[in-house]
């Protein structure tokens, strides 16, 4: 099992500081809701979860994350806890990937850090570091650099990975010193890059050699068994976790809808040379990423990808019933067609079926296109332990009742990991309170938990009471009120400012 256990942000976006501690409820499901008023923070979370999940699979980050860093800050940070540990048979679990795993293969925590900078206008990763912890074992940085700091170039902890280097020769060094040069103009990260797995075999190759050979340095054995061993281990982990078990949907994926665009799951080839998985063991963590299809017409895809998009549509089938009686949908076959590169394709079209009465899909609601889009990811955080699934507004456009009821039921019975952001008070009556997080408008603290819940408070109550009356640590609500909302209504539509005063007359003259 992988799971997230805290992430905390410090001059992101509007976010000065903040902390977010995820704690599992009594049965073990992690669910973790985010309110607050809008433009508080609650968005930032789902990006910068976003943001470690393109650094572990060694993706870019765009341009548009260097408007993530605090308008009065110089650089941003984020840091993330994860818990790995041995789990289900859909479980990732603890490789044996490069030598022995940490702690005897007991659960760890692997502690991984990010900051961003943008010196010249271009966004640049300035700092990295992957540390580990576990029972009995004191927490052991693994790897860490710093571009703003003395020694730009170097790699600590420095004890460790001289010894590291030696064993790995020069050309291995020196394909690691290019990547990393490379690394820093195309704001990739370092620890998660495809050299560092070269230069960790040449490492394991060399330690072998010298250790059949009875000369290989205490220095050298402790670096390799205490640092790139782990090192590796958990890099691999988290990679493969970021590539196969994390999803993270943003409202760009609302907003494809909105262009009559359905994202549905198909077989996305792995990011970089991580080592593979026994595929007989762990059949059944083979992920999907989304394929688009269009709403309103047709699209030719590769054979194998329309039978995986069959299998995921009919287990989507077999919960769709269930949230809205009489209802499936189809991906049916049209036509063959010959792809570009000379390969078989289907030509394929979307549809409803309601009652056995086939429709076309772009007829459903776009609550019924909300929920179909994003239920698949549901049913991974309900049966995989290692699942994560990050919805940005998952409320937008679906009933407050069957929202509920789907929170609900992954709270009870999920064994993955699910983060979401809403607006909709419906979860605060469904979700324990450990389940919820609530933004406030300070932004030093920019995210608590409720004081004071007990057995008998009804948490949405108490919620809409802080709006209104404050008592909490923090205050949750930048006040508003309706009479100046009111005014600025008709000033705006008649040109005018009217003071107070000329406002209640006039609201006195209408209901006298």
């Amino acid at each position: 099992m992988i799971r997230f256990q805290a992430i905390e942000l410090s001059n992101f976006k509007n976010v000065s500081h903040g902390k977010i501690d995820f704690k599992d409820s009594a049965n073990s499901s992690s669910v973790l809701g985010i309110y607050g008023q809008n433009g508080s923070g609650k968005t930032s979370v789902v990006e910068a979860l976003q943001c470690i999940q393109k650094l572990f699979c060694c993706e870019r980050l765009d341009e548009q994350f260097t408007d993530y860093i605090g308008s009065r800050a110089d650089s941003a940070s984020i840091e993330v806890d994860i818990l790995i540990t041995r789990g289900s048979e859909t479980s990732l679990g603890i490789l044996e990937g490069l030598g022995d795993s940490v702690s005897d293969n007991e659960s760890y925590v692997a502690g991984y850090a990010v900051e961003l900078d943008a010196p010249d206008g271009e966004l640049r990763i300035a700092s990295e570091r992957l540390s580990i912890r576990s029972r009995g074992v004191p927490k052991r940085d693994l790897f860490s650099y710093n571009l703003n700091g003395p020694n730009r170039a170097a790699i600590a902890p420095d004890s460790r990975w001289k010894p590291i280097m030696a064993l790995s020769g020069k050309e291995s060094q020196l394909d690691l010193a290019v990547a990393f040069r490379s690394s820093e103009h195309r704001s990739t990260s370092k620890i998660f890059c495809d050299p560092m797995i070269s230069l960790a075999l040449a490492a394991r190759n060399s330690y072998l050699e010298r250790l059949d050979a009875g000369t290989l340095s205490k220095s050298a054995d402790e670096a390799y068994r205490m640092t790139l061993v782990p090192l590796m281990d958990t890099a691999t982990l988290l990679n493969q976790f970021a590539n196969q078990k994390m999803v993270v949907c943003d409202t760009m994926r609302g907003a494809a809808l909105a262009f009559n665009v359905m994202a549905l799951s198909a077989p996305q080839p792995r990011h970089g040379n991580w080592p593979e998985f026994d595929d007989s063991e762990y059949s059944g963590t083979r992920r999907l990423r989304d394929i688009a299809i269009p709403i309103e017409g047709t699209i030719v895809i590769p054979t194998e990808v329309f039978e995986e998009i069959q299998s995921t549509v009919s287990t989507i089938n077999r919960v769709l019933r269930t949230i809205v009686p009489g209802l499936s949908i189809l991906v049916e076959g049209l036509n063959n067609e010959t792809l570009d590169d000379g390969t078989t394709g289907i030509r394929v079209e979307l549809f409803s079926l309601r009652n056995k009465v086939k429709v076309p899909f772009r007829t459903e609601s776009e609550g019924i296109k909300k929920i179909v889009s994003m239920l698949g990811w549901l049913i991974d955080v309900y049966n995989d332990d290692s699942a994560c699934l990050v919805i940005d507004e998952v409320d937008s456009g679906v009933f407050e009742f069957l929202l509920g009821e789907l929170l609900e039921v992954i709270s009870r019975r999920g064994k993955g990991q699910l983060i979401f952001t809403a607006h909709n008070l419906r979860a605060l009556e469904c979700l324990p309170v450990c389940s919820l997080v609530f933004t406030t408008t300070n932004p030093d603290n920019r995210y608590i938990r409720f004081k004071g819940k007990g057995r008998t408070n009804n948490l949405r109550s108490q919620y809409i009471r802080a709006l209104n009356l404050g008592g909490q640590n923090e205050t949750v609500y930048e006040p508003t009120d309706s009479i100046e909302i009111d005014s600025a209504f008709f000033n705006a539509a008649n040109g005018t400012d009217e003071d107070f005063e000329a406002l209640l007359a006039r609201i006195g003259r209408k209901h006298g």
